[in-house]
């Protein structure tokens, strides 16, 4: 029996590799960012369709765009805010184009969009296709990264939950004393209008 007690207490221990705690430490690190990731993307995103802030009056007028010269609004707009790598273009449907990171890689995208206009003039942007490359995300996991380093001006909103671009109109910048809200997007007529007006700001 004394034997039998001193070699338990002599047996020597087993040695567990580091490799065992890094595998386990990298999984826990991986659920830990993906649970946190889509709680922060399922919080709800404040957003209303705000009443445009054009002033009632007969000085109202309406303008007919094509793609070629939204394009060249979008780019306008979003000049101060492209350093992030992002843009917008408007061919056969609305794209979105930049890059994002996964697990410290990045990868180049391209995001489809289909617009609707509210009624009360401002517009949003659903995404409803995503390229890649053979990443496959989805695409409220891109969107999220977008609106955690994408530096969007103040009439743009991103709800990665409803997979939604919000366009505020009220909120674009006045110009000459202009306001704008869209009344008609038609993609494959190449027709988008809007409404244009005296800016009425009073609170």
């Amino acid at each position: 029996m004394a034997d039998e007690a001193i070699k338990k207490r002599t047996a020597p221990k087993k040695h567990v590799s580091p490799w065992f705690w890094a595998f386990w430490t990298l999984v826990i690190v991986l659920v830990i960012g993906t649970v946190l990731l889509f709680k922060s993307a399922s919080q709800p995103v404040n957003e209303t369709d705000t009443v445009s802030k054009i002033a009632k009056s007969e000085a109202t007028f309406d303008v007919s765009l094509n793609k070629r010269q939204i394009n060249a609004l979008v780019a306008y707009y979003l000049s101060e805010s492209n350093d992030n790598g992002y843009s917008f273009r408007v061919e056969d449907n609305i794209m979105m184009y930049g890059t994002t990171k996964f697990l410290g890689d990045k990868f180049t995208f391209g995001m489809s969009l289909t617009p609707e206009v509210t009624k009360n003039g401002n517009i949003i942007l659903t995404a409803k296709k995503l390229a890649i490359g053979d990443l496959p995300l989805p695409i409220t996991t891109v969107m999220q990264y977008v609106k955690s380093s994408y530096d969007a001006p103040k009439f743009v909103s991103i709800n990665p939950k409803k997979k939604q671009i919000y366009i505020n109109m009220s909120e674009l910048p006045v110009t000459q004393g202009m306001r704008f809200r869209a009344q008609q997007i038609d993609m494959a007529a190449d027709k988008f209008v809007f409404q244009g007006g005296l800016a009425n700001d009073k609170k």
